[in-house]
């Protein structure tokens, strides 16, 4: 299979970013439980993370069966939509977002990923799939980031100068 390391390499990066979910739970941990961004921020780099770990280790042992770099690619491209759809709880109204238009913006940038998805799967390019998996894993990245920028500033604003 053409780039076959990079299929397993992302992978690999799915799992690490679904782990970094349980550090999201230790940054933002407050008596009473999480707040519902923090709640929102696990579940999402969670079932994000795990479903990039799903197409990229699936493409390999897709390939392994069918033999067919085409088919591969598109099979995979499906399994990706999929993955998509399936965290499509996310964005569900509710106290994680800050406005109803934030979370439009994300219902739209989430049917862009989809549709663009849905080209490949006519396509069958090999990197074409590895540009949407990158794509796929800045979703739980940015919310990482997101979510250590609020840490950081909290403590920031919590610590003394210098006294």
């Amino acid at each position: 299979m053409p780039g076959e390391f990079y299929f397993m390499a992302v992978g690999g990066l799915g799992v690490t970013l679904a782990g970094f979910g349980g550090l999201i739970a230790a940054l933002e941990r407050r008596e009473g439980g999480h707040s519902p961004i923090a709640a929102w921020r696990i579940r999402n780099v969670v079932y994000s993370g795990f479903g990039v770990t799903f197409v990229g280790f699936a493409t390999v042992a897709l390939y392994t069966t069918t033999q067919d770099v085409t088919l591969t690619v598109r099979l995979a491209t499906i399994a990706m939509v999929l993955a998509v759809a399936a965290n499509w709880r996310t964005l569900l109204p509710g106290a994680a977002w800050r406005s109803e238009r934030q979370r439009w913006v994300a219902i739209f940038l989430r049917l862009d990923a989809i549709a663009a998805a849905l080209v490949n799967v006519a396509l069958g390019s090999v990197g074409y799939l590895q540009l949407l998996l990158l794509v796929l894993l800045s979703g739980p990245i940015g919310t990482f980031v997101l979510a250590v920028a609020d840490v950081t500033q909290a403590t920031t604003r919590e610590e003394p100068n210098g006294d």
